[in-house]
This record gives structure tokens, C-alpha cells and sequence, in this order.
């Protein structure tokens, strides 16, 4: 088993794989309406890239186009923790969710 850092890596690699894949590979029907325009995608930051280019240890045939989707992924990601927890709100060592309730009737 791996550090915590080995399976986000895998993670964010599997992601960027499923979001480069053709649409018939994960089974999805053509939509009989023309898809709109796609907009240019956002640049991702620094971080995320030098975090992305990590990625190469784990597979060095990633092209720099998988990189810079797996870094664009990661700052997406980035985005849906600062909605879901917008105070930046940590748990401490001890926080557990409560395991064990009664029901009084």
C-alpha cells in the first residue's frame, strides 16, 4: 500500500484518462443535437501543473496535452473543495463521526 500522496496521483491520473477517453468508450449515446462550441479551457496554475508533472514517475508516456488536462483537473478539484468547505475548516486527529446512536420510544 501506498502514502496518501501515491493514491491522489493515481487518482487525478485515472480522472484525466477517463476524461480523455472517447465518448462510445464510456458507452455514452451520440446526442442527436449539435454540441455547442467548446470553450477555451482555463489555463492551470503552476502548482497544479509541477504537481501534474509528478505524474511521469508513474508513467513516463503521458504526453504534455495529459499533463496539462491532469492539472487542469486538479485545480478543478481545488475549486469543489473551496465550495464544499468555503472556511477552510480542518479536522482535528480526534474529530470521528458518531458511530453508535439509540432510538428512545
Amino acid at each position: 500500500m501506498g502514502t496518501r500522496k501515491d493514491f491522489i496521483a493515481r487518482a487525478a491520473t485515472v480522472g484525466a484518462l477517463f476524461a480523455s477517453a472517447p465518448s462510445g468508450a464510456r458507452g455514452a449515446q451520440p446526442s442527436p443535437m449539435p454540441s455547442p462550441s467548446p470553450k477555451a479551457s482555463p489555463k492551470a496554475s503552476e502548482l497544479a501543473r509541477a504537481f501534474a508533472a509528478q505524474m511521469r514517475r508513474y508513467d513516463p508516456k503521458l504526453t504534455d496535452k495529459e499533463l496539462e488536462g491532469i492539472a487542469q483537473n486538479i485545480d478543478e478539484l481545488q475549486g469543489l473543495g473551496k465550495r464544499i468547505n468555503p472556511k477552510g475548516a480542518f479536522l482535528k486527529n480526534g474529530d470521528e463521526p458518531v458511530v453508535s446512536f439509540e432510538v428512545n420510544t
